[in-house]
């Protein structure tokens, strides 16, 4: 398992294994990072797989963040507000 999808089970835990998109509800399959990795230059590589930075999209919605359809504003947006409802 990869360290970002580790650092996001681990700020979301699920008793039941099952993670909803947090875009579109529908079953989650990946966890995305709202920056790309590619984006963060050495200095600040360690901001990459930071919660505030980590949101889970199922395929379609994944493709949709690739394909710029779903912006990072948008994306983060949605986060945010997913990890003020958990802190409640």
């Amino acid at each position: 398992m990869e360290k970002h999808t580790k650092i996001y089970l681990a700020y979301f835990p699920s008793h039941s294994g099952f993670y909803h998109c947090e875009v579109c509800h529908n079953q989650a399959t990946e966890i995305h990072h709202i920056k790309r990795r590619s984006e963060f230059g050495s200095k600040t590589k360690d901001q990459q797989d930071k919660i505030e930075n980590l949101i889970a999209l199922c395929r379609s919605c994944h493709e949709k963040a690739h394909a710029n359809i779903y912006t990072k504003e948008f994306l983060k947006e949605v986060h945010l507000k997913q990890m003020q409802v958990y802190e409640k």
